[in-house]
């Protein structure tokens, strides 16, 4: 297959061919045809207003130049530790036709008392962001990608913390695709603590695919997400350690929206817990989903 972007080191093309090569012999997800069928005509798309920063703390770049710049890092990140491109057909046949991303990276012990807020304009099917936060650091940050393909998509958002991080991830993107895949996936290390926030709204139809590794003692998974549309929500966790848990509240319409229910993905001792609201009771929070689901 042919370079996507201009400039790619070897590994990433090398990944790329064997995505390819082995996809066939991955787990199959529902109407995955419908993705792929409209990738094999060539899809690489459009975007700008990618987040670019240099500073001590933190460094912030369209994937495209990370690839490169960070190429250490990223060879050993890429889909490996929080969306893994082995996991299905259609997970590998995304890593395949990754165009564009953000790839953020804070550095040790650096607390951010302003969230770090990126929001690219797209017209790709196979975006992909990558997150790097450091042992000790401290952050909020928000997505809020607009993507105005009108052919299925993959939005992949990866997020990898370091011992005793303490993370708050916010998500509201906006697309036309009419069918979304969203997979926003986490590897947690030991005493790190990760709040999500996903506002999730389609016109179409969406499948939200939430995930965190917990690896350790200690560590907290906190995911919130309000859902409005026709959508399907898959959350999953794994994860060990004496004081590691993971929480997850939904805020769904509960006619529209199917949701399997919570579980350890290893089937690994793990403390876990599911709270299921109807949407309409984001009316009477105070949280950034409130914000959000009543701005749109």
């Amino acid at each position: 297959m042919a370079q996507i972007w201009k400039q790619e080191p070897a590994w990433l093309e090398k990944k790329r061919q064997l995505a390819v090569l082995l996809q066939s012999r991955f787990p199959t997800l529902p109407t995955q045809e419908e993705w792929g069928d409209s990738w094999q005509k060539g899809t690489t798309g459009m975007s700008r207003g990618w987040l670019s920063l240099q500073e001590d703390s933190l460094t912030a770049m369209p994937l495209e130049e990370a690839v490169n710049e960070y190429s250490t890092l990223l060879q050993e990140n890429l889909m490996e530790k929080a969306i893994f491109w082995q996991d299905s057909q259609l997970a590998a046949m995304h890593l395949a036709n990754i165009d564009c991303g953000q790839f953020i990276y804070l550095r040790p012990q650096v607390i951010r008392e302003r969230p770090i807020v990126y929001g690219p304009h797209l017209n790709s099917t196979n975006s992909h962001n990558i997150i790097v936060v450091s042992a000790g650091a401290n952050v909020v940050i928000e997505e809020r990608m607009v993507n105005d393909t009108l052919l299925p998509s993959y939005e992949g958002t990866e997020i990898l913390i370091g011992v005793n991080a303490h993370v708050t991830y916010r998500q509201a993107n906006r697309s036309t695709s009419k069918n979304i895949y969203r997979a926003i996936h986490a590897y947690q290390a030991h005493g790190s603590t990760l709040q999500f926030e996903v506002a999730s709204q389609v016109q179409t139809k969406a499948t939200v695919d939430l995930y965190s590794f917990l690896d350790g003692q200690n560590t907290q998974w906190v995911p919130v997400i309000a859902l409005d549309g026709t959508q399907h929500l898959t959350t999953m966790v794994d994860g060990f350690g004496k004081g590691t848990s993971a929480t997850l509240t939904q805020y769904r319409d509960p006619e529209t929206v199917i949701g399997a229910p919570f579980k350890v993905k290893a089937g690994e001792p793990l403390t876990i817990s599911e709270d299921i609201h109807p949407l309409k009771e984001l009316a009477n929070s105070d949280n950034w989903l409130k914000q959000i689901m009543t701005a749109e």
